[in-house]
């Protein structure tokens, strides 16, 4: 879905326009061309969903969310929700795609306030640590602003909608090994998703075929940029970042714990009511003391222990935890390093309430002081003065790693050890919302088969991102190398996904072919929800190209390519500017304008670095029509940077995140400023043979080399933020009343 929406991101026309040429005697135009439009809107959007993200450290947030999440409990116990959402954006992706989806549709109301608020209320008030007092970017950073990019590409293509024109035939010619090709099949294919019956034709290829891409050329094609997408977002997770050996080892462990072959043996059961039955005492059966107590009414609500789910996230967090106290340990034991009282003083600070933090870290922005040493300052000014740099950045580390536990314990207490066990409700409501499906599956489909293949699946992922020997690419000091360890490249996971979408193509033949009502209740939400993405009819405002077109005949511009500007949001926006002061104006359209041509340098390096991927790859073996997925070429070169313009508005994201003064002070930091440091406490928890892999700071180079730097924008984001989020909160309430 995020692929799909990306779309009006990706390949929406972001040629800047020249507003001196066009008006030489006005100062700031009132009308907006398309370019400026398209620039605008990737702008709000951009600012307003990563804003939205940030305010779930708070645990207020969630009840302001709207339906579903309860703002309050009326006297006869009905929930009551939120007139106006204050996550306009996260509210109508769920409202208008994720509840709908079948099963969803049909969990309990109490689900959704009850159960999973709870959670997310609870994971608000631990306060899980900030990357500004640690000084990194640290894992939940990572992955949050990555849910962010990935969140406003779909509320694009929700907002603005995409524009219908004539029929998009897929059984073109289509040469798989040109990026421009690709692009073009994925226009295709999009605009007939929304607008065609490339739905239908989909299902119904599904359930008569044992893979999608024997529809037609143009579905070949259009996997293949998916594919080179999807290989170039893990390779930066997995790869480029400096939390991708731990995220890799995080998930290894959990591969290792889940029982498959007991999943397996449990799905054996003919009886689609036993094998339910059996599964869930197998993940969900509680067998400490306090359940044993409880069930024999000796007592009440006592503590139930844990299930095998939450004895398997219990244990890997704890894994964490007992490697970040052996270097917490270490560093209480040097004899050179930090004094008691130093310890003594970064345990209290975490002990604190949420207010002392948010003071002691704004004291410690006033005055460009590393966050350790505004602790111990605030603890006592002498304890500050008479410590030597090598014991500040010991207690720095000290830090680190206390935040990593305390983080760490706090997840376990959410979700393993709640009293009530929301987690474990919650699990049981959805396996009750989704039991006519699973009945339906386990009748007719032999789904031992594909959790074998699941189960493959992340073995060879996982083998996949391990470090490469006597292979080509970037080694650990980031030269080429044909003898020493070498980073997985972009190649590996487009081989891994190539070798791996048989296994996808089959539980869908499967399911499609076998269980004709699943597919059909599917079918007629994918045509629901395509229909979300057309573009409505509010937009009828006029851009200046409409206005003036002879402007554009000597323009390098592709006029066709830029008629999607915002889409029906294009009016909206154009109102939203016009109605600023006129002295303003002419800043914004400087910043949008200079964002328009940033945009631009997006989508030409993008599609270059697509056709470099697609270079170093064998196409002859794995790229014709009806291809297994079996083979697996070698690359012939090795790619560090894939394409996709969301993955540079995700690293702007981090690199604009603030992490603070160096130990013991100086000017503030940001993540471009420490995009491959990782503190000594984190490196620590990694194997020698995961932590020596390579050097990620040179692999980050190579893909910064010819990266644009992102223009300043703030001037639009604090003039249009505020109207944008009233339209939005706006148009939600319209939609949903």
């Amino acid at each position: 879905m995020a692929v799909l929406a990306s779309h009006l991101q990706e390949n929406a026309s972001t040629e800047p326009s020249s507003n001196a040429s066009r008006h030489p005697d006005s100062a700031a135009p009132d009308v907006l061309t398309s370019s400026q439009l398209h620039a605008l809107f990737d702008i709000l959007t951009h600012h307003e969903i990563y804003a939205e993200v940030e305010q779930f450290k708070l645990p207020a947030t969630i009840s302001s969310y709207g339906y579903p999440f309860k703002l309050e409990t009326a006297p006869d116990g009905t929930p009551l929700y939120a007139a106006e959402s204050s996550t306009p954006l996260l509210a109508g992706l769920l409202r208008s795609i994720l509840l709908p989806v079948p099963g969803v549709r049909d969990l309990p109301a109490e689900f959704w306030h009850k159960r999973f608020q709870a959670i997310m209320v609870t994971l608000g008030e631990a306060e899980l640590s900030e990357s500004y007092d640690k000084g990194a970017l640290g894992t939940r950073k990572t992955l949050a602003t990555a849910a962010s990019v990935i969140h406003e590409s779909v509320s694009r293509g929700i907002l603005g909608g995409i524009a219908k024109d004539g029929k998009r035939s897929l059984d073109g010619s289509y040469d798989r090994s040109k990026a421009e090709d690709l692009v073009r099949a994925w226009n295709d294919g999009v605009h007939e998703l929304v607008h065609g019956d490339l739905v239908d034709e989909l299902f119904d290829c599904a359930a008569e075929m044992t893979s999608l891409e024997d529809h037609s050329p143009g579905v070949q094609a259009a996997a293949d940029y998916i594919i080179v997408h999807m290989a170039t977002f893990l390779h930066r997770v997995f790869v480029l970042s400096p939390e991708g050996p731990y995220l890799l080892k995080l998930l290894e462990n959990i591969h290792s714990l889940i029982p498959y072959t007991m999943i397996r043996q449990t799905l054996r059961v003919g009886n689609a009511a036993s094998m339910l039955n059996g599964m869930m005492s197998l993940l969900l059966a509680k067998m400490g003391v306090g359940a044993i107590a409880n069930w024999l009414g000796l007592t009440k609500n006592m503590d139930d222990g844990m299930n095998l789910l939450q004895r398997i996230i219990s244990l890997v967090l704890s894994w964490d935890s007992s490697e970040y106290r052996k270097s917490a340990d270490k560093i209480e034991r040097m004899k050179e390093g930090p004094s008691k009282e130093h310890l003594s003083a970064i345990k209290q600070y975490i002990g604190k309430p949420r207010a002392y933090h948010d003071e002691a870290r704004a004291a410690s922005v006033k005055s460009s002081t590393s966050m350790v040493a505004k602790i111990l300052e605030l603890s006592s000014p002498d304890l500050l003065a008479s410590s030597s740099k090598a014991q500040l950045t010991h207690c720095n580390d000290y830090l680190v790693a206390l935040l990593a536990i305390r983080d760490r314990e706090e997840l376990t207490k959410a979700l393993c050890r709640g009293n009530p066990d929301h987690f474990t409700d919650a699990i049981r409501n959805v396996v009750a919302s989704y039991e006519p499906i699973i009945r339906g599956l386990h009748e007719r489909v032999d789904l031992r088969e594909h959790v074998s293949a699941a189960e493959s699946f992340l073995t060879d992922f996982i083998a996949t991102s391990k470090p490469k020997r006597n292979g080509t690419g970037p080694s650990s000091s980031g030269a080429a190398s044909d003898t020493t360890t070498s980073a997985p490249a972009v190649e590996d996971y487009v081989n891994l996904l190539r070798r791996s979408r048989q296994l996808l193509y089959n539980w869908l033949n499967q399911v499609a072919s076998k269980c004709p009502d699943i597919r059909d209740d599917f079918r007629a939400w994918a045509k629901q929800t395509m229909k979300i993405f057309r573009q409505s009819k509010r937009d009828s405002a006029p851009t200046e190209e409409a206005k003036h077109p002879e402007e554009d005949k000597d323009s390098n511009a592709d006029v066709t390519r830029r008629n999607g500007a915002a889409g029906a949001l294009n009016s909206n926006l154009q109102s939203l500017f016009a109605a600023l002061p006129e002295s303003s104006r002419s800043d914004i359209l400087a910043a949008v304008d200079s964002h328009a041509s940033y945009l631009s340098s997006l989508e030409k390096i993008s599609l270059r670095r697509m056709q470099s991927v697609l270079d170093n790859i064998d196409t002859s073996k794995d790229m014709t029509k009806g291809s297994s997925g079996k083979s697996s070429p070698a690359p012939k070169g090795a790619s560090m940077c894939g394409p996709g313009m969301f993955m540079a508005r995700w690293q702007q994201l981090l690199d604009e995140t603030v992490l603070g003064p160096a130990v013991p002070s100086g000017p503030l930091r940001c993540g471009k400023d420490l995009r491959s440091w990782v503190p000594q406490a984190n490196t620590a928890t990694l194997s020698s043979a995961v932590k020596d892999r390579w050097d990620h700071a040179a692999l980050s180079e190579i893909g910064e080399k010819e990266m644009p730097h992102p223009p300043k924008v703030q001037v639009v984001v604090d003039s249009l933020r505020l109207p944008f989020r009233k339209l939005l909160v706006d148009l939600l309430k319209a939609e949903h009343e």
